[in-house]
């Protein structure tokens, strides 16, 4: 929550920054919610997740983002044939990503554009078992994302991308995550 919270924090910072130095009719702040899909490392399975995100657009091309994706709790039972253990070894794993990045667009058409954005995300992954052990994994690193947006109307937009939360997790939700959301401009 405190990687959240400095993402969000840093986006408004900037965005009133340069709000205030420009003073122009292009600075349109913007929030929205999606599904991501996540695959996980240590289940084999994909899984819906919650995204939210807001940011900026300083001018048609230029703006920031942040945002943040909940990595659901995901359970696995390994038999006792396999652990050695009676009644096997239940084991979880939970996590989220948050980021803060700039955002590139290029519009295609007067409702389709697509976009790039590249800036830095914080992860973090739990991993425990019914028998006693736990890790934790935290990290900062790289984000970047690609995306195409098609515009409903003056305010209303959806949205669809891929992003890279950074490198390789030992376990818990893989790196890659593909998402679909709305996005509502002011």
């Amino acid at each position: 929550m405190k990687a959240l919270t400095f993402a969000l924090a840093t986006a408004t910072l900037v965005a009133g920054t340069a709000a205030h130095a420009q003073q122009s009719t292009t600075f349109r702040p913007y929030i929205g919610a999606g599904v991501a899909s996540t695959s996980n490392r240590d289940t084999d399975s994909r899984n819906a997740d919650a995204k939210i995100f807001g940011g900026v657009d300083f001018s048609n091309n230029l703006g920031v983002e942040a945002g943040y994706v909940n990595f659901s709790s995901r359970d696995r039972q390994y038999s006792e044939a396999l652990t050695g253990v009676p009644g096997g070894v239940k084991t979880t794993t939970k996590g989220y990503g948050a980021y803060v990045a700039a955002k590139y667009t290029v519009p295609i058409t007067d409702r389709f554009s697509a976009y790039g954005k590249l800036g830095l995300a914080h992860s973090q992954r739990k991993w425990n078992n019914d028998i006693g052990y736990s890790a934790t994994e935290n990290d900062n690193d790289v984000y970047a994302g690609v995306g195409a947006q098609y515009k409903l109307n003056d305010t209303l937009s959806l949205v669809g991308e891929y992003e890279n939360y950074g490198k390789r997790k030992d376990f818990g939700a893989r790196v890659g995550v593909w998402s679909a959301g709305v996005k509502v401009g002011f």
